[in-house]
């Protein structure tokens, strides 16, 4: 597949932004169809829409306790142990899919109720 920097434009606010070559090849090798994210950066960080969202484990850290999905977008979200529904073990693996939610925090957005797709 070939892949090339897009311009686009925001939903929400209008804003043009670049939806880069590594975003669309990332997106490609964790398996989700590459596509432009419908919102800046700068809007996915406020309020996020409720309801489970699909993604991959990018990495997690059993000693600190926390680790990053990769949204379909491209986009990384954080998630600490907290958040994990179920056992760990089967969900902090590097390439897992994963269903989750977000939530806004005084850190920016963050994953909760993250277990594994089945």
């Amino acid at each position: 597949m070939s892949y090339r920097d897009e311009m686009v434009a925001c939903e929400s606010c209008g804003q043009k932004f670049v939806y880069t070559v590594e975003e669309q090849r990332s997106q490609d090798e964790l398996g989700f169809e590459p596509k432009a994210p419908e919102r800046c950066s700068e809007c996915r960080e406020q309020e996020p829409q409720p309801g489970l969202r699909p993604g991959v484990v990018k990495w997690y850290s059993h000693e600190k306790g926390f680790g990053f999905l990769v949204q379909p977008d491209g986009t990384e979200v954080f998630f600490h142990r907290t958040g994990i529904i179920g056992e760990p073990e089967k969900v902090a693996q590097d390439n897992t899919s994963v269903w989750y939610q977000l939530q806004s925090t005084d850190r920016g957005l963050q994953a909760y109720d993250v277990h594994p797709r089945d």
